[in-house]
């Protein structure tokens, strides 16, 4: 999962195969995250920058676009049914 955008921190909430919500303040962009997809469990990242618009994508096997979102506030979820 992948945020960019934007100049300003900003505040990013995500979930991992089904796991607890985390969530990381004043990130500057880009940030990512690198993780193993587990059968019929959901992930999720959300992204806060204010006003600004943000882009946030899923990816699976590094090059399989599952998730793109681009606007204020974004939020892309993916899950993996095999």
């Amino acid at each position: 999962m992948k945020v960019i955008g934007g100049t300003a921190p900003v505040t990013i909430r995500y979930r991992i195969n089904g796991g607890d919500e985390q969530t990381e303040s004043n990130v500057t962009l880009p940030w990512e995250k690198q993780y193993s997809v587990y059968e019929e469990l959901e992930s999720e990242v959300a992204a806060d920058g204010g006003s600004a618009e943000l882009t946030c994508t899923i990816t699976m096997d590094g090059d399989k676009l599952v998730s793109y979102k681009t606007e204020v506030n974004p939020v892309c979820n993916f899950s993996y049914w095999g």
